[in-house]
């Protein structure tokens, strides 16, 4: 079925749902929140599908994704060994995953596909002039060691939300599940 097409369909679900909202005088109280999410649901779909074919996130088989991550892994081992000049790693770096919605382990049964980014890495090469002080008043007992903490490789934005049907055709929402920024915090 062509973008174009689609496209058009849901934009004419949209627009049926939309109007049934305005005729609302046979419903029962609960279900207006309902169509709210339906017609927010259609509008990330349309979103998505209006990307252009080389923004598409593929869709992977359980055995493909195993597979890419198993060829990631290899990967990434081999440069955990490389360090720069200094001897410090590659610090605090985005990193991404193809994952499918279940394997989150957050309860939803589902065959929705994600891409799932995920902060990691040392935030050694960060160290500021503030956490150089830190350091020094704690090893000359100046400072308790409990309250000086070391920068952590953390999310600093986050992807849009993600909206998915799971197997029984409940929606949800997923806020803040997937890095966009990293930095040392």
């Amino acid at each position: 079925m062509g973008g174009g097409l689609v496209s058009s369909l849901l934009l004419t679900v949209h627009a049926t749902i939309l109007l049934s909202l305005s005729q609302t005088a046979n419903m029962p109280e609960g279900y207006p929140d309902q169509f709210d999410e339906v017609a927010d649901f259609i509008q990330d779909t349309i979103k998505r599908l209006r990307r252009p074919p080389d923004k598409q996130t593929p869709i992977f088989s359980w055995q493909e994704r195993s597979q890419q991550n198993t060829a990631t892994n290899i990967e990434n081992s081999s440069k955990k060994g490389r360090r720069n000049q200094k001897g410090k790693n590659r610090g605090c770096v985005l990193t991404e995953m193809h994952l499918n919605v279940t394997d989150l382990d957050l309860g939803y049964e589902t065959k929705e596909d994600l891409i799932f980014r995920y902060c990691s890495g040392s935030c050694d090469e960060a160290e500021t002039t503030y956490d150089k002080i830190l350091k020094n008043l704690t090893r000359k007992k100046k400072l308790v060691t409990d309250k000086v903490r070391q920068a952590c490789c953390r999310p600093t934005a986050f992807d849009d939300d993600l909206s998915f049907l799971d197997d029984n055709l409940v929606y949800h929402i997923l806020k803040k599940h997937s890095a966009k920024r990293c930095g040392c915090v």
